[in-house]
C-alpha cells in the first residue's frame, strides 16, 4: 500500500479558498467551514479502527493506521499552499486515536521543523502532539512565531489542562487563530479543555509560514522520541473555524453491556461490584469490562459510601482512579407510568432490561470554584417532599413504565476522577435511584426487598447515620482480620523485649512520699518529682533567682544561648547546660561575668542591644559568689489539690477524653453508680474519644495539612490512620512501627501521608526528631 492511496484527495470549496485571501481572514467570527481541506481515512489500511457498534458513525469494519513510534511510517506531504496559515488565520486540527503504546511528547501532524539545509529546525508551522502524563496524555499544539526586524521567532506550546485516556479509542480536536492566544479551545471526547501556555507563552505574533512538509505520525525531524506510537484514523486539518457543537458530537461511545445477569443477583439484594483492573487512567469509560475485584450487597439503591480498602497490614490503601461501582437487582413496580430518578457524582448510566435510561455526565474539569453557579430555580423540584441534590452531584429524571413484574436494574457510576493532573477524592457522594409512583409526589429508594426508605431530609438522615455505623463495623472488623495475620510476628518480636528485660537492671520505684496518692507505680514517680520540687528553695543566701536573675538572663542572653541552636556551644537553660560559663563561688573564673564586663568591643556580651547595668553585672556577681543556686521550677506556689468531687471529675474526664461535657443524662446515671473506673473504661471505647484525641496527636507529629496541596482538602493525609489507630486501641509499638513503615495510601488516610505532610512541614531526614519527641 503506498502513501498515496491513504491520502483523500483535498476537499477544496470555494469558501475555503476565499478564507485564503490573508485581507479577510477566517477568525472564528467567519463563516464556519464544514469541510476539511486535506483528510486522511485509511481505508486501504489493515488494522481495526473506531468501529460500530462501540463507536456509531464508523462501519463495522472501519480501519486504521498503525504507526511504530520510529518515524519510519510517517506520512509525509509536499507543501501546497491550503497548509500554509498566517496571522489571523483560524487551524482546526482532529484526530481518532488510540495509544496504548504512547510515551514522551510525540507529533500527530505537524508541519515543519524537520531539520533540512533550506529550512532548518525553528520552522515549526503548526503541530498537534501528545505529551504523556500519569492519567493519560495531555493534548497540545505547538508552533513558531516569525523572525521580525530586530526580533527573533520563538516557539509558543499549549497543553490541555484534561488528558486523553491512552486506553482505547479517543476523539481529539483543537483549533486556534493565530494571533489571538486566548481563541484557543481543546477538545478531547468532545469535552472541552482548557489549558496552559507554557514554552515561549502566548503571542499575538505571525507564525512561521514556510514551504517545508507536513507529516502524519511524527515530527522534529523524524526521530523517534518525537514519533507516535500507536493507531490513527480520520486525521483532519481544517481552514477556518467549524461547527463546535458538531466538533463536540463526533464522539460516541456505546459502553459494552454489563457482564452481570440475573441469575447472579441474591433474591430481595442489591448485588454491589467494585471492578479496578481494567479500568482507564483518565475521566472515560472503560473499553472493555474491567474485572471485577470486590462484592457484597446491599438493601436499596441509595449509597453514601462503601467499605474501605485496607493493605495488607490493615492500613488505608488507594483505589484506582477512578474505579467501577456497579450495582444490579430485579426490582418489581406496579404497572403505571411512575417517574424514576438517578443523581451520582460522578458519571453514571443507569440501565433498565438492558435499556440506558438515564445517565449523568463526567464532573466538571474545573474544580477552582470561580464557575458560574445556577440559579436557585435551575434546581430540579419534583415535588413539596423532595430532596434536593447536595453539592458536588449531578441528576437526571424519566418518566417510565411499570410492568407488575421484576424488571432488572443495572447502575454502574464512575469513583474518582481527574482535575488536569491532580485527582478528585473517590467519594460517591449521594448515589441514588429513586421512584415516585403515579400519582403521588412522594420519593423513595428503588428497592428490591421489602424494606422502605422515604427519599426526604429526615429519612436520608436516618438512613446515612445507619449505614455509617454499618460500613464502621466492616471497616473496624476487616482492620482487625488483616492485623490478626501479623500476630506471630509481634508475638515473637514481644518475646524478645521481654527477654532482653529480663537481663536489665529493673527500673527502682521510689518511695511514695507522704500524703500523696497513687495508683500506679507512675504516680510514685510523679509524686517523688513534685514533693522534691517543693523542697526546692528559689533563693539560698541574699539572691532570688526567680525574682532576681532569670529576668536578666531572659532579657539579656536566652535570646542567643537557648536550645539546640544556641551560638558559641552554650546554653543558658540550665545550670548544668551553663558549666563552662559559670563557676558557683568563683564569680572571677566565671566566662560570664567576664564577658559582660569587659571593655573589648569584639568580646563584650550582649554583642547588640543594651549593655547590662551595673546593677544587673552586680546581681549576677552576687549570685554566681553565693554559689549560682538555680532551681528546676518555681514551687513556692505549688500545692497539691485534693481529690476532685463527682461532678468535676464528671466534668473533666468527658473533657479530657471525648473533648465535651457529659450530658445530663451521663449525670444521673453516675449519680446511680458512681464508679469512676467503669466511667474511663466506657468513654475510651466512646468514638468520640478517637474523634478528640485525632488532634493532638496530628499536633505531635507535625501535620500541617494548611502548608499541604490544595487536593488534601486541609483534612491531612494520615488523619484517618490516626483516628481508626485510636479506634482499634493499637499497642503502641504496633503504632510507632506503622508510622515508620509509612505504607497505604499517602494522601487519602494510610500512614504514607507521614512523608507528605513532613516534607512540608521539615525535611524527610528529621522525620526521626519528629517520632523522638513524640515517643522518647
Amino acid at each position: 500500500m503506498t502513501r498515496a492511496a491513504l491520502l483523500i484527495p483535498l476537499l477544496f470549496t470555494t469558501t475555503a479558498l476565499a478564507q485564503n485571501d490573508s485581507s479577510a481572514g477566517n477568525d472564528v467570527s467567519d463563516k464556519v467551514v464544514a469541510k476539511p481541506v486535506m483528510q486522511w481515512s485509511f481505508a486501504d489500511a489493515k488494522e481495526p479502527g473506531p468501529r460500530a457498534p462501540r463507536h456509531p458513525g464508523f462501519p463495522k469494519d472501519n480501519t486504521a493506521m498503525r504507526f511504530n513510534g520510529d518515524g519510519k511510517k510517517a506520512l509525509k506531504v509536499a507543501d501546497r499552499p491550503e497548509l500554509r496559515f498566517g496571522l489571523h488565520d483560524t487551524i482546526t486540527l482532529e484526530a481518532w486515536v488510540m495509544a496504548p503504546g504512547a510515551s514522551g511528547v510525540p507529533y500527530l501532524i505537524g508541519k515543519g521543523r524537520l531539520g533540512t539545509k533550506e529550512f532548518g529546525d525553528r520552522n515549526q508551522n503548526y503541530a498537534l502532539r501528545l505529551q504523556t502524563v500519569k492519567g493519560g496524555a495531555q493534548i497540545g499544539f505547538l508552533f513558531y512565531s516569525a523572525d521580525e526586524p530586530g526580533r527573533k521567532g520563538d516557539g509558543h506550546r499549549w497543553w490541555s489542562d484534561n488528558t486523553m485516556p491512552l486506553q482505547g479509542w479517543h476523539h481529539i480536536a483543537l483549533t486556534y487563530t493565530f494571533g489571538k492566544p486566548e481563541s484557543i479551545k481543546g477538545f478531547i471526547d468532545g469535552r472541552p479543555t482548557d489549558g496552559v501556555w507554557d514554552a515561549g507563552g502566548a503571542t499575538d505574533r505571525a507564525p512561521v509560514t514556510d514551504g517545508d512538509a507536513l507529516v502524519v505520525g511524527s515530527g522534529y525531524n523524524l526521530t523517534a522520541p518525537h514519533s507516535f506510537d500507536g493507531w490513527l484514523d480520520e486525521v483532519a486539518i481544517y481552514r477556518g473555524p467549524i461547527d463546535i457543537e458538531a466538533l463536540k458530537s463526533k464522539y460516541q461511545f456505546v459502553q459494552p453491556p454489563p457482564p452481570i445477569a440475573k441469575k447472579d443477583v441474591p433474591a430481595g439484594r442489591v448485588l454491589v461490584q467494585l471492578a479496578e483492573e481494567g479500568m482507564p487512567d483518565a475521566n472515560a469509560w472503560p473499553n472493555e469490562p474491567p474485572k471485577v475485584g470486590e462484592t457484597y450487597t446491599e438493601d436499596v439503591f441509595g449509597f453514601l459510601d462503601l467499605p474501605q480498602k485496607y493493605v495488607e497490614t490493615g492500613v488505608r490503601g488507594d483505589r484506582h482512579i477512578p474505579f467501577l461501582f456497579r450495582t444490579a437487582a430485579s426490582v418489581t413496580f406496579p404497572k403505571g407510568k411512575h417517574r424514576l430518578l438517578l443523581r451520582a457524582r460522578g458519571a453514571t448510566n443507569l440501565h433498565i432490561d438492558g435499556k440506558t435510561v438515564l445517565t449523568t455526565p463526567f464532573p466538571p474539569s474545573d474544580s477552582s470554584g470561580h464557575h458560574l453557579v445556577a440559579e436557585q430555580n435551575e434546581y430540579l423540584n419534583l415535588g413539596p417532599d423532595f430532596r434536593f441534590a447536595p453539592p458536588g452531584n449531578r441528576e437526571s429524571w424519566c418518566e417510565f413504565e411499570g410492568t407488575g413484574k421484576p424488571q432488572f436494574f443495572v447502575l454502574e457510576t464512575l469513583v474518582g476522577s481527574y482535575i488536569g493532573k491532580s485527582i478528585r477524592r473517590p467519594e460517591l457522594g449521594e448515589t441514588v435511584v429513586a421512584w415516585s409512583k403515579q400519582g403521588t409526589e412522594t420519593w423513595q429508594l428503588v428497592t428490591p426487598g421489602k424494606r422502605v426508605v422515604p427519599y426526604n431530609d429526615a429519612a436520608w438522615a436516618e438512613y446515612e447515620k445507619e449505614r455509617n455505623a454499618h460500613y464502621d463495623v466492616i471497616n473496624t472488623k476487616k482492620r482487625a482480620e488483616l492485623r490478626a495475620k501479623s500476630d506471630p510476628y509481634w508475638a515473637k518480636r514481644r518475646e524478645a523485649a521481654k527477654a532482653w528485660l529480663a537481663k536489665t537492671e529493673p527500673v527502682h520505684v521510689p518511695e511514695l512520699p507522704q500524703n500523696f496518692p497513687a495508683s500506679n507505680e507512675i504516680d510514685h514517680f510523679i509524686a517523688t518529682r513534685i514533693a522534691g520540687v517543693k523542697a526546692q528553695d528559689s533563693h539560698k543566701g541574699s539572691i532570688d533567682f526567680f525574682k532576681d536573675i532569670q529576668p536578666i538572663l531572659e532579657a539579656k542572653c536566652t535570646e542567643c544561648h537557648r536550645g539546640t541552636k544556641a551560638k558559641g556551644d552554650l546554653k543558658l537553660d540550665s545550670l548544668a547546660d551553663a558549666a563552662a560559663a559559670i563557676k558557683p563561688g568563683h564569680p572571677d573564673a566565671s566566662e560570664l561575668i567576664a564577658r559582660i564586663t569587659t571593655d573589648d568591643e569584639d568580646e563584650i556580651m550582649p554583642p547588640k542591644g543594651k549593655s547590662l547595668t551595673k546593677d544587673e553585672i552586680t546581681l549576677l556577681t552576687q549570685w554566681i559568689k553565693e554559689g549560682a543556686h538555680w532551681p528546676d521550677i518555681r514551687a513556692d506556689h505549688l500545692t497539691l489539690t485534693p481529690l476532685a468531687d463527682d461532678l468535676t471529675f464528671m466534668r473533666r474526664v468527658y473533657i479530657d477524653t471525648v473533648g465535651v461535657p457529659p450530658s445530663l443524662e451521663e449525670i444521673e446515671a453516675f449519680e446511680k453508680n458512681p464508679d469512676r473506673q467503669t466511667v474511663i473504661d466506657k468513654l475510651l471505647n466512646d468514638p468520640r474519644w478517637a474523634d478528640n484525641w485525632m488532634g493532638y496527636w496530628l499536633d505531635v507529629l507535625a501535620e500541617n495539612p494548611n502548608i499541604l496541596n490544595p487536593t488534601l482538602n486541609n483534612t491531612g493525609p494520615f488523619r484517618w490512620w490516626l483516628y481508626e489507630s485510636l479506634r482499634d486501641n493499637k499497642p503502641m509499638d504496633f503504632f510507632v512501627t506503622e508510622l515508620l513503615r509509612m505504607k497505604g495510601s499517602e494522601r487519602l488516610g494510610g500512614p504514607a501521608g507521614f512523608a507528605t505532610a513532613s516534607q512540608n512541614d521539615v525535611p524527610m531526614a528529621a522525620k526521626g526528631t519528629i517520632i523522638g519527641a513524640a515517643f522518647l
